[in-house]
């Protein structure tokens, strides 16, 4: 009797750890590769109001001097992992967001570009660097709050937290 009461303690603890386990690791596992925010961009006839669900970070060549190195994120609503890793250069990526990118390392401050309505409507800007304020920075990650509002200039207005670990490195710039 004594035995089958241990064997039955021991199943329902090993059966409770491994739902814990499980129960962290989906934890961690929606909690990357996210984001939430809103991407509002007001233009001469329409208003566009992207929710900006997925934040991807990519590392490449800069497009004006290939020997150096800039770190990427990108802004979307879709989620276009696939299509992020089957292209070979780091432009290819561009005709497929639909959103925002932001280089972090290519000037003294962040150089942002937004497409939307399948690249009929774009805007390109900088903003302060102190707009993006990161609680991880490394090489496999990067998160934090995006927040601008360039509207005054007709430009976007931006506030969007993530979680983005490195999803592709990309050798040639174009």
């Amino acid at each position: 009797m004594k035995i089958r009461y241990h064997v039955q303690r021991h199943l329902r603890l090993i059966s409770g750890l491994t739902g814990f386990a499980v129960f962290i690791f989906l934890l961690a596992f929606v909690a990357a590769d996210h984001s939430k925010g809103k991407l509002v961009y007001k233009g001469p006839k329409k208003t566009f109001n992207v929710d900006l669900q997925f934040a991807r970070f990519v590392i490449g060549p800069d497009a004006f001097d290939d020997k150096k190195k800039i770190r990427r994120l990108i802004f979307t609503g879709t989620n276009i992992d696939e299509k992020i890793k089957s292209c070979d250069a780091m432009n290819c990526v561009d005709v497929h967001i639909e959103g925002l990118q932001v280089d972090l390392d290519a000037a003294p401050r962040l150089l942002y570009w937004v497409s939307l309505n399948g690249q009929l409507v774009q805007y390109s800007g900088t903003a302060v660097t102190e707009t993006l304020s990161l609680t991880t920075d490394s090489q496999e990650r990067l998160a934090g709050t995006l927040k601008f509002d360039q509207s005054a200039a007709g430009g976007p207005t931006v506030e969007v937290t993530f979680d983005a670990p490195l999803l592709k490195t990309f050798a040639k710039a174009r």
